[in-house]
């Protein structure tokens, strides 16, 4: 694993480490000293599986001290990272990222950062870990909120009905 990108000051982009052979793909899903290296320690991790191309997520953030790292280890997603940390000159700025099971990229996503997923193929599996354990609820930012202004690329097909009508920012 390495660190190939940083986004905003915090938001690391990590390539994972991978080896082909006759038998397959070997993906070095975890490596301690990278997490290190980016200020993050995973606690809990999560599958998410997405049939339909356009299934959305979020705009989600934790009010507790949770990072998260979310990857994609089947099809392809555009994940977008939206700034909401008040005091910063990037306030509600958002940047995004592809990851797919061929990229074999990840995002670390620390405190103060709000994100949001949308699937841009059928049957894409995303991995979602945070560094606390337990049930941890998720606060959200409706994704139409033009305050944050996010563009898709494709038509989103499926939403949760809590994101559908999630609360706008509020100055």
């Amino acid at each position: 694993m390495e660190v190939v990108k940083q986004l905003f000051d915090e938001v690391y982009v990590i390539k994972n480490r991978t080896r082909d052979d006759n038998r397959g793909t070997m993906i070095v899903g975890f490596d301690e000293s990278v997490y290190e290296e980016c200020g993050f320690e995973v606690k809990q991790s999560r599958i998410y599986t997405m049939p339909d191309k356009g299934t959305f997520f979020g705009i989600h953030y934790y009010e507790d001290d949770i990072s998260k790292m979310v990857s994609v280890i089947k099809g392809r997603g555009m994940d977008y990272i939206v700034d909401l940390r008040k005091e910063s000159p990037t306030y509600l700025k958002w940047e995004s990222v592809e990851l797919s099971g061929d990229n074999c990229k990840a995002v670390i996503i620390p405190k103060g950062f709000g994100h949001a997923f949308i699937s841009l193929e059928d049957d894409t599996i995303q991995t979602f870990s945070i560094n606390k354990g337990g049930y941890i609820p998720s606060k959200g930012y409706n994704y139409r909120d033009e305050k944050i202004g996010l563009e898709f690329d494709i038509p989103i097909s499926k939403i949760a009905e809590y994101d559908e009508n999630a609360e706008f920012v509020k100055e």
